[in-house]
C-alpha cells in the first residue's frame, strides 16, 4: 500500500553548493518522506535521465516510490514507479495507457470538477494547492482551506496538499482530510533535510507517545533521543501505572538494565502485546549476567517483541543462552589467540537464526549494524568508534528505533524502520565525530553535536 504521509518534491535550486540531489533525497527519506517526486524543469532529456537514475537508486534502496513529474516517456524508459501530470501535461488516461495498470499515476486538481475527472480517468492520487502560496510556481493561485476540504470530500482517492508547506505552517492543514503534505522548499531548502521532514510529519500527524522503562544511568539521554526522533517519551515504570500508560501510548521500550522494574516490565509488555503496540527490547547485560538472561526468557514466554536490539555479545548470549562477555560493554570473552571462545556462533548467523526463532527483527550493533527479520539481512556500516566512549549509545539507538517504528508504522515495515534508523544515527555520528576531531573537542561535545545532527 502506498503511503502519502510525506510527499517530497525535489528542486535542486535550493541545494547547497556541492550537495547532490541523491544525498538530499536520502536525507529526506531518513526523516520520513514516504514518496519522492523528481521535478526538475530546466534539464534536457539526457541530463534529466541521468539525474533520475541517481535518485531512483536511492529510492529503491529504501523501498520508497519514485515518481517523475510530467515526463511519461522517461518514467516508462527507466521503469519509475509512476508519474505525476498537471492539467496542461499528458492526460491521466494517456499516462495510464503508456505505463500500464500497476504504476502510480497522480494528477493535479485545483477544482472539484478536475478532481472528479482525474479520478474517473484512473488517477491514483491528487495533488491540490497552492495552500500557502509557493515560490516554485510563480503562476500558482492560492487555494482556500474550504476548497481543499471540498476536493478531498469529492473523491475516494488520496489527496496531498502542496504549496508553501513548512514545519511551521503544516499544522494548519489538520482537519482537511488530506493524506499528507507535499513539500518542496520546506525540505530541500533546509540544511538538515532529515530533521525538516521529521518535523513536518510530527507537526501534522502529532508525536506518538513512547513508554520507556529504562535504566537510570541513561534515562535522560533516552528521553532526549525519543524527542529528537519526533516522538514523545513518558518514563513510567511503577507497577501501578504502567498498564494504564501503555493503553494511551504508541510503543514500548524495555531496557533490561532497569533491574528494579522487572515486574513493571512484565505488566507493560503484556499490555503492549495485547494492544498490538510495537515493542523494542534492549537486552543490556544479558551477555554477562544470568539473572538478566533468565528474565528475558520470562518476557519471551509472554510473546515476541517487534525488535530486539543489542550489541554482538548480547545477541550471541541470547541465541546461545550463555555468558559471552565479562562486563556490560561489548567486550566479548576471547581466547589468548584473540579469537572468540570455542563454539561462538558467527554474529550474522546468530542474529539471523534468532530473528527466525523469535519471529521478530533483530539488530546486532557493532562495527557494522546487522539488521535481520530471519530472512533478509541488511547492514548499516556508518557510525564512528567515538560512540563507544559515550555512555548509553546503544540505549539511545534502541530508543530511536522504537520511536521510528511507532512514528512510521503506517509507512514503513519494522525491518525498514530499523535499517533507516541505524543508518541515520550512524551517519550523524560519523559527521559529528569528524567535526569534533577536527576541532580537537571531547566526548561531551560529540554527544551534543550528534543530537544536533539527528
Amino acid at each position: 500500500m502506498i503511503s502519502y504521509k510525506l510527499y517530497a518534491i525535489t528542486d535542486r535550486s535550493w541545494l547547497a553548493e556541492n550537495e547532490s540531489l541523491a544525498e538530499a533525497v536520502e536525507d529526506a527519506i531518513l526523516g520520513g518522506a514516504t514518496i519522492i517526486q523528481l521535478r526538475e524543469k530546466h534539464l534536457d532529456y539526457n541530463e534529466l535521465r541521468e539525474l533520475a537514475l541517481s535518485v531512483q537508486k536511492v529510492c529503491q534502496k529504501y523501498k520508497v516510490p519514485f515518481i517523475i513529474n510530467d515526463n511519461v516517456e522517461l518514467a516508462a524508459e527507466i521503469d519509475a514507479d509512476g508519474v505525476h501530470v498537471g492539467q496542461s501535461d499528458t492526460s491521466v488516461e494517456k499516462a495510464r495507457k503508456i505505463l500500464g495498470p500497476d504504476k502510480i499515476v497522480g494528477a493535479t486538481a485545483k477544482t472539484v470538477e478536475q478532481a472528479k475527472t482525474a479520478e474517473a480517468q484512473g488517477a491514483d492520487y491528487l495533488g491540490s494547492g497552492a495552500v500557502f502560496g509557493t515560490t516554485t510556481k510563480l503562476d500558482a493561485k492560492f487555494m482556500t482551506m474550504e476548497l481543499l476540504k471540498e476536493i478531498t470530500a469529492s473523491v475516494n482517492i488520496p489527496v496531498v496538499a502542496i504549496g508553501g508547506i513548512t514545519a511551521e505552517n503544516v499544522g494548519k492543514l489538520r482537519g482537511s482530510q488530506i493524506a499528507g503534505p507535499a513539500v518542496v522548499s520546506g525540505i530541500f531548502a533546509k540544511k538538515n533535510k532529515c530533521r525538516a521532514a521529521q518535523n513536518i510529519i510530527s507537526n501534522f500527524f502529532g508525536r506518538p507517545v513512547i513508554q520507556c522503562i529504562t535504566n537510570h544511568v541513561t534515562v535522560n539521554s533516552v528521553a532526549n533521543m525519543v524527542l529528537a526522533c519526533g516522538a514523545s517519551p513518558i518514563m513510567a515504570h511503577n507497577i501501578r501505572e504502567v498498564a494504564e500508560v501503555q493503553e494511551n501510548a504508541a510503543g514500548l521500550l524495555l531496557n533490561l538494565g532497569a533491574t528494579d522494574d522487572y515486574e513493571a516490565m512484565k505488566i507493560a509488555y503484556a499490555k503492549a502485546l495485547e494492544l498490538g503496540h510495537p515493542v523494542v527490547i534492549d537486552p543490556v547485560g544479558v551477555s554477562a549476567i544470568g539473572f538478566r538472561r533468565s528474565f528475558l526468557a520470562e518476557l519471551l514466554e509472554i510473546g515476541s517483541p517487534s525488535c530486539i536490539r543489542g550489541n554482538y555479545a548480547e545477541i550471541r548470549a541470547i541465541y546461545e543462552n550463555r555468558m559471552t562477555a565479562t562486563g556490560l560493554e561489548a567486550y566479548e570473552t576471547v581466547h589468548e589467540s584473540g579469537k572468540l571462545n570455542e563454539g561462538a556462533t558467527d554474529i550474522e548467523e546468530a542474529a539471523l537464526k534468532l530473528a527466525e526463532r523469535l519471529c521478530c527483527i533483530v539488530v546486532a550493533s557493532g562495527e557494522k549494524d546487522i539488521i535481520t527479520d530471519g530472512n533478509t539481512v541488511v547492514y548499516a556500516e556508518s557510525g564512528h568508534p567515538m560512540q563507544k566512549s559515550l555512555t548509553g549509545s546503544g540505549c539511545m539507538l534502541s530508543a530511536a528505533i522504537i520511536s521510528e517504528i511507532a512514528r512510521n508504522a503506517d509507512s514503513f515495515g519494522i525491518l525498514q524502520n530499523a535499517v533507516m534508523t541505524c543508518r541515520r544515527l550512524g551517519d550523524a555520528a560519523a559527521a559529528a565525530a569528524e567535526q569534533i576531531i577536527k576541532e580537537e573537542k571531547g566526548i561531551f561535545s560529540f554527544q551534543s553535536l550528534w543530537f544536533d545532527l539527528i
